[in-house]
């Protein structure tokens, strides 16, 4: 089908040059109207979603390497940990070595009570604790009693401690202290195959 035009020119050149001059603006008016809306807006549109698409890439890019950084420190810390714990001798009592420690340092009298527990952790490690209960102990005691525990050959840690003045005598304390370490299980003795 063929698009004839002559009845829209016969038209405009029966229009006064008046009328010729207002249908100029108004094409005009809607040619301009008709770029704005079909390129310019669009364009413009196009440019504020790809600055805003660049903008969340670059924060996803900076959670990524936050990410990074931190799964490197927590790899830098586990693989320390891993020799710390392989450092540990399997045949090592923690409970026997805590209760001569303290006894060596602040007596037997003040020992409160000593309570040993276990935990798994996973498969892997356990995880030995002693709680110690100490009764009048002075401040010189404790700083030597953590000072050997911590730099003991072994890899033993404080894992909680509270520490009460006693308001009897301010020169003395009460403390509650744990201290942990970890252990690694021995693997699981393989099935012999074909067992009966």
């Amino acid at each position: 089908m063929k698009l004839d035009l002559s009845p829209v020119l016969a038209t405009y050149q029966r229009l006064s040059s008046r009328e010729r001059l207002l249908v100029g603006l108004a094409g005009g008016a809607a040619l301009i109207i008709a770029l704005y809306t079909l390129v310019w807006e669009p364009l413009n549109e196009g440019r504020a979603q790809l600055a805003r698409r660049i903008q969340v890439k670059r924060q996803e890019l900076t959670e990524m390497q936050k990410m990074r950084e931190d799964y490197l420190a927590l790899l830098n810390q586990f693989e320390l940990r891993q020799k710390i714990i392989e450092r540990a001798d399997p045949k090592f009592a923690l409970f026997p070595h805590i209760e001569a420690t303290v006894g060596q340092v602040v007596g037997r009298e003040k020992i409160a009570s000593m309570n040993p527990t276990n935990k798994d952790i996973g498969d892997a490690y356990r995880e030995e604790s002693v709680e110690i209960k100490l009764t009048g102990i002075l401040l010189q005691q404790l700083t030597d009693l953590m000072y050997r525990i911590e730099k003991s050959p072994q890899p033993l840690r404080f894992t909680r401690m509270q520490v009460k003045k006693r308001v009897r005598d301010p020169q003395s304390f009460d403390v509650t202290a744990t201290v942990s370490m970890l252990k690694a299980l021995a693997p699981a003795p393989a099935a012999a195959p074909g067992g009966a």
